[in-house]
Order: C-alpha cells, then structure tokens, then sequence
C-alpha cells in the first residue's frame, strides 16, 4: 500500500514519501503527524475582542491625538493647545499614556515657542542677525512639522514618547 502515497507530500512539512519508506502509509516519514488527522481539528471559536484590547487603542489614538494637536496650532493658534488641555483634563485617572501624551506635546508647544522667541531676540538688538535666525526658525519649524509625527508613531505601539531638548514643565521628566 505504500505505492498509493508514494509521491504524496505531507501537508504539513511538505516532505515528498519515497517507495522506500518503512514508516506506515498512514504516517509522514519525516515529522510523523497522521495525515487522517492533520487539519480535521475544529477551529477556534471566534472570540469577542478583550475590553483591554479596545481601550488600549482607544488609549494610543488619544495619545496620537494629543501628540499630533501640535500640528494644528500651525493652522490654527492654540486650538492644538486647548485640544491637548482637554485630553490631559478628560483623561486624567484613567489614561495613563494619553495624560502623559497630553503633558508631552504641551511642554513641547511651549518649548518651541522660547526657543523661537530666544531667536528673535538676537535681530531686536542686531538686525544683521536676520540671516543666522531665519535659518534657524525654518529648522524649529521643520522640528515643530517633524518631531509630533515621529511621537505619534511611537505611542502607536503604546510607548510613552518623550521629545528631545524640551523643558518639561509638566510631568515627570524622562531622566528620572
């Protein structure tokens, strides 16, 4: 009876049997499963998704949110800000990561804001300055477009994100 599955291949472990096998013809050579009973197992019942599940998403998106509000202070001054307030006072005691998004991008917003008031000051007193700063707000506005995105990505993953070279006035800071 070997004949009838010789040159079948498991469906398993793909292993082609040979004529020459001296294991049954029920039984693959090589990993041994019985090919009767491979596959006929009842699948899983479809379970309803965990309530941890939901509110872990739930969590990352306000956390995206309240990362990528900075955004919208471009478009809009400080609707980005009250959006992150709200987050921070909506959530508090419940959401850990979304309150700590909320308070990150809020010292972030600030934080930009000194470092492109501390550029400007330089051109009040020396108007030759003009070329030195402007470089430099184009690059704090590239890091105010740039650094909320790569935030957003990181708590997608449920890891609180902490911005570089930002006063964190708000919250824990990240060195302890």
């Amino acid at each position: 009876m070997a004949t009838v599955v010789a040159g079948k291949a498991c469906p398993k472990c793909a292993y082609v049997r040979t004529q020459s096998e001296t294991v049954p013809d029920w039984q693959c050579p090589k990993c041994g499963i019985v090919y009767a009973k491979f596959g006929q197992a009842s699948p899983a019942p479809a379970r309803e998704p965990q309530k941890e599940t939901v509110e872990a998403v739930q969590s990352t998106g306000l956390a995206k949110l309240a990362h990528l509000s900075t955004l919208v202070n471009l478009l809009i001054p400080f609707l980005g800000t009250i959006i992150a307030i709200g987050i921070w006072v909506a959530k508090s005691g419940e959401d850990e990561l979304a309150v700590d998004s909320a308070k990150e991008s809020l010292n972030f917003q600030i934080s930009m804001t000194l470092w492109a008031v501390a550029f400007l000051l330089p051109v009040l007193v020396m108007p030759p300055f003009i070329f030195v700063t402007s470089l430099a707000l184009v690059a704090i506005v590239i890091a105010t477009i740039v650094m909320p995105i790569i935030a957003a990505i990181r708590v997608s993953d449920a890891v609180r994100y902490y911005y570089p070279y930002i006063l964190h006035i708000f919250g824990d800071n990240p060195g302890n």
